[in-house]
């Protein structure tokens, strides 16, 4: 073989070689908008989620308090009802 063809045989091979790479990084770049994309998306439901569970937390916060609520308005007629049959002496009054 003589010097030129080796020359050429190899800037052919590092020709090759450099179009290689060029494909892998240009493969790279692809897998990398796709993850980019995918984490947007994951960004997106995460945030929809915590909007989610906040505006749940606020739901059950405002339910507990009803219940609260509710109950002391129980209280309040079990005390009216123990005051209405309690026993009362000869003059009307209740003791």
């Amino acid at each position: 073989m003589s010097e030129v063809s080796l020359l050429w045989a190899v800037m052919g091979g590092s020709g090759l070689l450099v179009f290689l790479v060029g494909i892998g990084l240009y493969w790279q770049v692809l897998r990398g908008r796709e993850a980019f994309a995918a984490l947007q998306s994951c960004e997106a439901q995460l945030k929809q989620r915590q909007a989610e569970v906040y505006q749940q937390d606020a739901e059950i916060r405002e339910l507990k308090a009803g219940l609260r609520a509710e109950k002391a308005h129980v209280m309040q007629l079990q005390r009216k009802l123990e005051f209405a049959y309690a026993p009362t002496d000869s003059s009307g009054t209740h003791r």
